[in-house]
């Protein structure tokens, strides 16, 4: 009973880390232009959303535990320099700041008119950084005392949307929905995050008192189960109360504003008070979850775990600043950061799980140079000398899988340096 207690615990705690300000925002925009296709668009979102999530738990479980593991065949220079990445991206550089931004902008639009965006910043990062001092009670504060009151209102907002939907879903006339969804789902950065949240969690069970490697490992799996159940419940309730607003012309309609209209409709006076405490919740347990990673990894990076408490203040104080500017500007930097770095990280998911031959060098190198030519592609658009390397597939491939074109080049190049042993110490 105690063991099953703890499962729960970090199974809560896993969803709460997960779900933030993205996972909120994101899914009733969807919602709203897939219109009947919301069920397709669900699909497909919560294929990155929460499959991809799953697959990335299991990755780094069976890589060894920790991101700098997914890589290793191809050194350490290589698993440095992508976890390095990936943590400035769902860390400090991205998710932290866009949780804040969110929090304050929901607030301030619902229940705080005229609340100073700096002063919403500094006490949310205080929050953080007094829920993250302290690591090994990072999983059992959220799992314990946060996720449950999140549990609680997101269930309210859900209902009423079923109950009493704004109006019918219509057709939109969207082609490839579902790849246009799977893309939408990288912005929540919950594959990126499975990397680093696994090692929190796993470290959460051994200050449980959990000992014994197999028994932890089975229990991260079992709580990654229940963290992707109820994420995918979440998102196709959301899908559906964006997709009854999709024939009443709210077509312009930004993120934020979009789900503040919609609460406020279904709950009438309260709605704004339970939006703003969902909000304050997902996005703190998600920047909690976060911040700890980040200091995790960088004061190992540094070969110093007592820098873990300074890794965290100068996290949040970089945060603090980034969030300031506001949700939209983050989401728009954000997108050609994420179309680089998940399919790096797609790709490193998949031969993890696959094991045996595909995680060798000359399999892995072939593959994940493959994964890199989206980079270069948004790299040389930003410099201003656009080069499209993934053109010449895209055009012999239908446009509803316009958002896979990459895999191709993943696959040949695999195979390639696979069957040549390009890459490997002997050759």
């Amino acid at each position: 009973m105690k063991d099953r207690k703890k499962i729960w615990i970090g199974g809560f705690a896993l969803f709460s880390m997960f779900f933030g300000a993205g996972n909120l925002l994101f899914p009733p925009v969807l919602g709203r232009d897939m219109g009947t296709g919301y069920l397709v668009s669900a699909l497909g979102f919560s294929t990155t959303a929460v499959g991809l999530v799953m697959l990335g738990v299991i990755a780094t479980i069976k890589a060894g535990g920790s991101i700098e593991n997914l890589g290793e065949s191809l050194g350490q220079g290589f698993s440095k320099f992508f976890g390095t990445m990936v943590l400035l991206a769902i860390g400090p550089g991205l998710a932290i700041p866009r949780n804040a931004a969110t929090t304050y902008e929901v607030i301030q639009g619902t229940i705080f008119k005229g609340l100073s965006p700096v002063i919403a910043s500094i006490i949310f990062f205080a929050l953080v950084i007094f829920f993250t001092v302290k690591p090994q009670k990072v999983v059992s504060n959220i799992g314990k005392i946060l996720t449950p009151f999140l549990l609680i209102l997101l269930a309210i907002i859900i209902f009423r949307a079923v109950t009493s939907p704004m109006g019918t879903p219509v057709d939109k006339n969207v082609v490839g929905i579902f790849g246009k969804s799977f893309e939408e789902g990288y912005q929540t950065m919950d594959a990126l995050a499975a990397l680093v949240f696994t090692k929190v969690i796993i470290d959460g069970f051994r200050y449980l008192g959990i000992k014994e490697e197999k028994e932890i490992l089975s229990f991260t799996k079992y709580s990654a189960l229940i963290s992707g159940i109820g994420l995918a419940i979440i998102y196709f309730g959301l899908e559906y109360m964006g997709s009854t607003l999709s024939g009443l012309g709210f077509d312009d309609m930004g993120r934020v504003e979009l789900l503040i209209y919609s609460t406020d409709t279904i709950l009438g006076t309260f709605g704004g008070i339970i939006l703003s405490l969902a909000m304050a919740l997902a996005c703190l347990t998600t920047a909690i979850g976060l911040t700890a990673t980040v200091g995790d990894f960088f004061s190992g990076l540094f070969k110093n775990k007592n820098l873990y408490v300074t890794i965290v203040v100068i996290s949040s104080a970089i945060s603090t600043f980034f969030a300031i500017s506001g949700v939209d500007k983050i989401v728009v930097f954000s997108v050609p950061v994420l179309v680089s770095l998940y399919p790096v990280a797609i790709t490193l998911i998949v031969l993890n799980v696959l094991g045996g031959e595909f995680i060798k060098r000359p399999i892995m190198l072939g593959s994940v140079l493959g994964s890199f030519i989206p980079s270069i592609n948004v790299i040389t658009k930003l410099i201003g000398y656009p080069v499209d390397l993934l053109a010449p597939i895209a055009k012999v491939l239908p446009d509803s899988l316009a958002s896979f074109v990459w895999i191709i080049p993943v696959i040949i190049l695999g195979a390639v340096f696979h069957i040549f042993k390009i890459g490997s110490k002997s050759n």
